[in-house]
């Protein structure tokens, strides 16, 4: 399974960043399986996934700085595939936004390109506050009905139980820091039209966080995209549907190639 005019890394494998959602990390990704060509890197933000909290005032600009000095690190090969749901997805807006030139495909998920509106901005504000005094023990029932589908709610209680656990492992100061950083992200929405990457858009049917009609109108903004809407799930696609997730991102790298 090759692509078009990507760069090839020192293993002769070519590369998808995968960037997590809040208020998760890159375990979110865990029932991704290998895809043949391709190696997978997926990087935590500050805070997230055992690794070090940034200074306070981080922001998503800093957090596509510190991820190309990351890949450049790695001796990472360029251009490459990106992908990023939800909070990675105002992750990997940011990052295309300074350093297009890096990526190749663009692969979106749950997520949107607008700031959000003052009564959200100001939500997250006062998240960040709350759990720096409280903790994050009250995260998982306040979230887990928009996060999850209401056919995931229903039918799958293991994966209820799975980002349950994973938000309670979650640092409070990863969850301000990050809340912090997208209550003051700026609007992408003038970006979409001068994306060149050939993009990927999946939504869920069931999304009560960031509705599908937000991907429909962003596939009309973005000149070279595909849009996907998943039925029976929300706003975690990747560990809602899991055999669908993966699907949908090796038709999408396969047809690239032409095979």
């Amino acid at each position: 399974m090759t692509s078009v005019n990507n760069s090839v890394s020192a293993n002769g494998l070519k590369t998808i960043i995968l960037l997590h959602a809040f208020p998760l990390s890159h375990l979110i990704w865990n029932h991704l399986k290998p895809i043949p060509g391709y190696q997978f890197i997926t990087p935590d933000f500050p805070g997230f996934g055992g690794t070090a909290l940034a200074n306070p005032g981080f922001t998503l600009e800093q957090a596509a700085r510190d991820l190309e000095c990351q890949l450049t690190w790695q001796n990472i090969q360029k251009p490459f595939t990106l992908a990023g749901i939800s909070m990675g997805g105002y992750w990997a807006f940011e990052y295309y936004r300074q350093f297009s030139d890096q990526v190749d495909q663009l692969i979106l998920i749950s997520t949107k390109p607008s700031a959000d509106k003052p009564e959200g901005r100001q939500n997250r504000l006062n998240m960040a506050d709350k759990v720096e005094k409280e903790g994050v023990s009250y995260l998982p029932e306040a979230m887990i009905p928009s996060l999850l589908g209401k056919t995931t709610l229903t039918d799958k209680p293991a994966v209820k139980q799975q980002v349950n656990d994973w938000i309670n492992h979650t640092p409070p100061q990863a969850v301000a820091l990050a809340q912090r950083a997208m209550a003051d992200r700026r609007d992408q929405t003038k970006l979409l039209a001068q994306i060149k990457a050939k993009t990927l858009i999946l939504a869920g049917r069931e999304d009560a966080l960031i509705p599908f009609t937000e991907s429909e109108a962003m596939s009309k903004l973005i000149p070279n995209c595909k849009l996907q809407i998943i039925d029976q799930v929300g706003h975690l696609i990747p560990i809602e549907a899991p055999h669908e997730f993966q699907n949908s991102i090796e038709v999408f790298l396969k047809s690239l190639s032409g095979k």
